[in-house]
């Protein structure tokens, strides 16, 4: 905020002048008060007198928050505390340093007469009951003192502002904010002696203006012919810009939207042609795509897209600013109908901008020449087209990331269920394998049990036949011995029958 606003601050054009002034003056002296007398007396108290460096704190406080106030319009407020609180801050203060009994402080007192002048400075003469009741209460203030001066006996030694260097500061400050407020008032003076010679000037001039002759009377007829004239174009293009502004808010579909908008802005300026080109991007790499036409020639509509810097389009993109063009080159566009066809007398090339950046570029073509308010309103309404795509884009944009998104966590749901039946599945192979495992280990020791069994079995059958061959064996050495016996007999009988034959020849 700069000084001249905070001097201004609460300031209406509807207010009486003469309210604006005292709000002026009421402004200023806040803040001569507070960086003037308040703020000195901060440093000379926090040296000197510590228990009273609140009073002038409080002080500052309260002028900045008359401006506060005066910029929140409590205009009479602001005005009735910064004619009273700093008298009274200042009453206060010298009763803190004056002891029962004694003076008060000259210095001190001097800041309070020229306090007490404030109520004269922020309020009018027309304002009497403020005025008198205000003098009233600071008269009691300044004569009070005696009676007031055991309320606040603050241990503080005043020599130095009785006999000192603070005492002379005080004083000073009390003579500089009395020329202060004088200086206010020479230059509101000066002010309002500036502006009573500028309206005397200015009656002067309309006493002379009354005089002038009836070609000054038609001149002004053709002023006020023109003037309604630029009424008439200011409601064509303010009704224009509503219609246009309905059209967007009514339709969200792109294509649609830019349909009825090249219609509607053909109609109502009365061109014959027109086309809207928006910006697209394919590869890193933007160009403008026509997005909706009327009344285009087939060869013309064609042509759909425009590359960045290509013609008058693409130039248009780049210099971001309107082409009017009154001599069409040839070929360019022709505007057909069914009697034949014919090259438009002007051509219009705007560019949609917003935020200094571009969102489309639209074309019309007419066989009259397009009137200035015309292409202001189509400067206008360019905005309002190019925040329309841009917010088209971006809820476009939006809807594919929404989409893709969507997409993407279907995918992940699928994925996740995949996932889940192949932990399922591998869940259950586990409790198979599981089961296979016992299976196996219980056929395993199974078939040890029963190998221990058949080990047993062929141990037993081993011995039954060792038994048996040994069973046999002794046999067969029984029959042999017993062959043997029975050969030794018949050996014997041969013997024995042989010999009985030789002794039977003999």
């Amino acid at each position: 905020m700069t000084f001249a606003q905070v001097l201004n601050a609460g300031i209406r054009d509807d207010q009486p002048s003469y309210l604006q002034k005292k709000i002026r003056i009421a402004n200023s002296v806040a803040l001569i008060i507070s960086f003037g007398v308040a703020v000195p007396f901060i440093i000379i108290s926090g040296i000197h007198f510590p228990p009273l460096v609140l009073v002038p704190i409080i002080g500052v406080i309260i002028s900045l928050g008359v401006v506060g106030l005066n910029a929140l319009n409590k205009t009479t407020s602001a005005r009735l505390i910064i004619s009273l609180l700093p008298l009274m801050l200042a009453a206060a203060y010298n009763v803190g340093l004056a002891s029962v009994g004694e003076p008060p402080v000259t210095g001190l007192y001097m800041i309070e007469l020229g306090f007490s002048i404030t109520v004269f400075l922020v309020f009018d003469l027309r304002e009497k009951r403020y005025l008198i009741s205000l003098v009233i209460i600071v008269l009691l203030i300044i004569f009070s003192f005696p009676y007031t001066q055991h309320w606040w006996e603050p241990n503080v030694d005043a020599t130095i502002i009785r006999e000192g260097y603070v005492g002379v500061i005080a004083v000073l400050t009390s003579i500089l904010y009395t020329f202060g407020s004088v200086f206010i008032l020479a230059q509101q003076n000066f002010f309002s002696e500036n502006k009573f010679a500028q309206l005397l000037t200015e009656a002067k001039e309309t006493n002379e203006t009354a005089k002038q002759s009836e070609q000054e009377l038609k001149e002004s007829l053709k002023q006020l012919e023109e003037a309604q004239e630029e009424e008439k174009q200011r409601q064509w293009v303010t009704e224009g810009l509503t219609q246009t502004v309905s059209i967007l808010r009514e339709n969200d579909d792109l294509p649609s939207m830019s349909e009825k908008i090249v219609s509607h802005i053909i109609r109502y300026i009365n061109a014959n042609q027109g086309g809207l080109f928006i910006v697209d991007e394919q590869d890193s790499e933007k160009y403008l795509r026509l997005q909706a036409c009327y009344a285009y020639g087939r060869k013309k509509f064609k042509k759909k897209t425009v590359a960045i810097g290509e013609g008058l389009l693409g130039q248009a993109y780049l210099e971001k600013e309107y082409s009017y063009l009154t001599e069409i080159p040839q070929n360019y566009v022709n505007i057909t109908s069914g009697l034949g066809k014919a090259t438009p007398r002007a051509l219009l090339i705007m560019p949609l901008i917003i935020n200094e950046e571009v969102e489309g570029v639209l074309e019309l073509a007419s066989l009259q020449e397009f009137k200035p308010h015309e292409i202001e309103f189509m400067q206008t309404l360019g905005e309002s087209i190019a925040a329309t795509l841009r917010n088209a884009r971006i809820s476009t944009q939006t809807k594919a990331l929404l989409e893709e998104s969507q997409q993407q966590a279907e995918e992940m749901q699928a994925q996740e269920e995949e996932m889940r039946q192949n932990m399922e599945e591998m869940q259950a192979t586990q409790e198979q394998s599981e089961r296979l495992r016992t299976e196996l280990e219980e056929s395993e020791n199974l078939l040890k049990e029963k190998l221990k069994e058949l080990e047993a079995a062929q141990r037993e059958t081993e011995e039954v036949r060792r038994v048996e061959q040994q069973r046999t064996e002794e046999q067969i050495k029984s029959r042999k011995k017993m062959m043997e016996k029975a050969m030794q007999k018949f050996k014997e009988r041969e013997q024995e029958l042989l010999a009985q034959l030789e002794a039977a020849k003999k």
